[in-house]
């Protein structure tokens, strides 16, 4: 009855607070780390999908109203004349700053998006001939009949076969001030849920200053709760201190296992194919071309790798405490089992 108890115990309860922990040791040294999502968003190739598929759709939706947007190839030529990768970077690490602040406390509120002031600028200003320039030499041919300025519109979508592109691009450079008067100066990137409300003062009595500490004290409470309730559980498996350590290190090399396998698994160089062939198969948006896909994935393996860096170790070092605690065991002296002492009664005549 009592191994019955310590196996249900282990199944139960500690093989979910091991999991849990190993996840956490390994998570801690990347998850609060800024310098990791720096890292991250240095891609030049995921800048450049941006600003092919991703940028010229935000800025249609958000800069021009439905009847003055233009066509997404056209628009995201003529951008390259005033956003460059440097400038998308830039802006990443501004949101990156933002998300950071956050968590250490110095904003108590915090929104993801893009600060287009400065493309708004250059739209109005001096490089506004280039941008209209650009734009008017990748617009189409206009349909039969079709106008080349939409009703209700300013800006040309087409050309006409009675208009040429230098004159679509004069047209285009006079317009657009008019045109960006009432866009705004931020694009929100999480569209459903722009704004995070939280607030992390209401909550500091428990965190303290920093979710660093709170994460770290996290851990500790893990490590403390797990050691206890798998001391319970080799205590009601073994018979001995040499029976309790061989459950005790039994119970952590299982979790710690799995760990290592899936740290080798997420390591390896061919991890780049499933994860690439499961971002192909997975449902995007109609806006999202092949090529920022592509980059997608490139930034996403070597983070996969990173983590199951992480992982690995984590899984390395649990094994290793689980195979002292079996070197401990075959130290340990086998403890001889006292045989009951035998009474003998002299048998009484009758």
């Amino acid at each position: 009855m009592r191994k019955l108890s310590a196996i249900l115990i282990l199944v139960i309860v500690y093989f979910p607070l091991a999991f849990t922990t190993l996840t956490l040791i390994s998570i801690r040294p990347w998850v609060l780390d800024r310098g990791f999502y720096e890292r991250i968003v240095n891609n030049e190739r995921l800048y450049e999908a941006v600003l092919t598929d991703e940028l010229p759709n935000r800025i249609n939706n958000e800069m021009f109203t439905v009847v003055e947007q233009l066509p997404v190839s056209a628009l995201s030529n003529a951008l390259r004349e005033v956003v460059t990768p440097d400038y998308l970077q830039a802006q990443a690490l501004n949101v990156i700053d933002k998300v950071f602040d956050y968590i250490d406390g110095r904003e108590r509120t915090f929104e993801l998006s893009i600060d287009i002031t400065p493309i708004k600028a250059a739209l109005i200003g001096d490089e506004r001939m280039a941008f209209a320039a650009a734009l008017a030499a990748g617009l189409p041919l206009c349909d039969g009949g079709q106008q080349s300025i939409a009703p209700g519109g300013r800006l040309t979508r087409c050309i006409t076969a009675e208009s040429s592109i230098e004159a679509a691009a004069e047209q285009i450079a006079a317009a657009l001030p008019a045109v960006l008067e009432a866009a705004p100066d931020h694009i929100v990137i999480n569209d459903e849920t722009p704004y995070v409300r939280m607030n992390g003062y209401d909550y500091a009595w428990f965190l303290g200053s920093s979710v660093h500490t709170a994460l770290d004290v996290a851990i500790l409470m893990m490590i403390a709760t797990g050691l206890g309730v798998g001391f319970v559980g080799a205590y009601l498996g073994g018979d001995d201190p040499r029976g309790r350590l061989k459950w005790l290190s039994s119970a952590l090399f299982a979790p710690s296992s799995l760990f290592l396998v899936a740290g080798l698994i997420l390591i390896s160089p061919l991890i780049g194919g499933p994860i690439s062939g499961g971002l192909s198969s997975a449902r995007w948006g109609a806006q999202y071309s092949e090529s920022f896909r592509e980059a997608v994935a490139d930034v996403i393996v070597p983070v996969v790798q990173q983590i199951g860096s992480g992982i690995l170790l984590t899984g390395i070092i649990a094994c290793l405490i689980s195979l002292a605690l079996l070197i401990w065991r075959w130290t340990t002296p086998i403890q001889e089992q006292r045989s009951p002492r035998m009474v003998q009664v002299p048998a009484k005549n009758s």
